[in-house]
């Protein structure tokens, strides 16, 4: 970590947490519309904002002067980012906010299990800790989770798992071709790469595009703002000067705020566990952040 860096990344793991943690309320939200098309105009709404920046002959030349190996990892990361939001917002249609929420930030185990493997970064001990102590309150949180009235928990529990380990493979090629780019570069370029898989995947299942409410429009632009914009671009910003792991065990809080919004605003109201396991999710965060970041070793400029 780069000096006078500590806090501002602190604060923007803690704006990126409260911004994402608002994604599964306002999916909800949006009445009438298939999750496949959820996931595409949220992803294009943040496109067209990100699109701008690459209009910088800086920023072209830095992708352009990229080597073979990070542009493939860098469309990875794109492929990544576009499967995560298909696979977890369709989950959203089969079972609850928080056991969905719960399984697609698994993210620790997946990062923390892949990274040595795939990208040479070996959790430290405190992390470990960190991770095991956040693990014990996703369990307790979703070990009494009621599903509800729903159509196919079972079903929907697994797609918000498999978009954990989307998202997990999000980060860490994030985390691999992230220091060698800037924000405006980087978010770019990832965002394009997830907005063609949504097509490709709208394309061929035949989802409609339009035809909705004039309310489903200005939450599709909310979800590109904020969990995408604000959320998903801190947590990106981040990554600069913390590991994968870091913000993955970061993102374990997010089950907390997504089930006191969907409390306050869908009445659904979060099981016992959470208040037990609430806590213990916070302290493991508290402990990873402790053990300080490690830098990736490239410098390059984020302005």
């Amino acid at each position: 970590m780069t000096a006078g860096s500590g806090p501002a990344v602190h604060v923007a793991l803690a704006v990126g947490l409260t911004a994402v943690s608002t994604a599964a309320v306002l999916v909800r939200l949006v009445d009438g519309v298939s999750s496949l098309a959820i996931a595409f105009w949220r992803i294009t709404f943040a496109a067209v904002l990100f699109a701008p920046l690459l209009l910088s002959k800086r920023r072209r030349e830095a992708l352009a002067g990229l080597s073979t190996a990070a542009r493939w990892r860098l469309l990875g990361a794109g492929v990544f980012l576009g499967a995560h939001f298909a696979l977890w917002i369709t989950s959203l249609q089969y079972t609850s906010v928080a056991s969905s929420v719960l399984l697609v930030t698994t993210n620790p185990i997946w990062v923390g299990l892949l990274s040595p493997w795939l990208i040479g970064e070996r959790p430290t001990r405190r992390t470990w800790v960190g991770i095991l102590v956040a693990m014990i309150g996703a369990v307790i949180v979703g070990f009494e989770a009621d599903t509800g009235e729903y159509a196919n928990p079972a079903l929907g529990n697994a797609l918000a798992l498999a978009g954990g380990l989307a998202a997990s493979g999000y980060l860490m090629m994030s985390r691999s071709v992230r220091p060698s780019l800037d924000f405006g570069a980087y978010s770019a370029a990832t965002m394009a790469g997830a907005w063609v898989v949504l097509a490709l995947v709208v394309v061929v299942s035949g989802v409609p595009l339009s035809g909705y409410e004039a309310s489903a429009w200005g939450l599709f632009a909310a979800m590109a703002l904020g969990p995408q914009l604000l959320g998903h671009g801190s947590l990106v910003w981040a990554l600069r000067w913390v590991g994968a792991d870091v913000v993955a065990v970061v993102l374990l809080g997010e089950p907390i705020g997504a089930a006191i919004l969907a409390w306050y605003v869908l009445g659904e109201v979060p099981p016992d566990a959470a208040w037990m396991g609430g806590p213990l999710l916070l302290v493991g965060i508290g402990i990873v952040l402790s053990a300080g970041a490690r830098p990736p070793g490239v410098s390059g400029s984020d302005t």
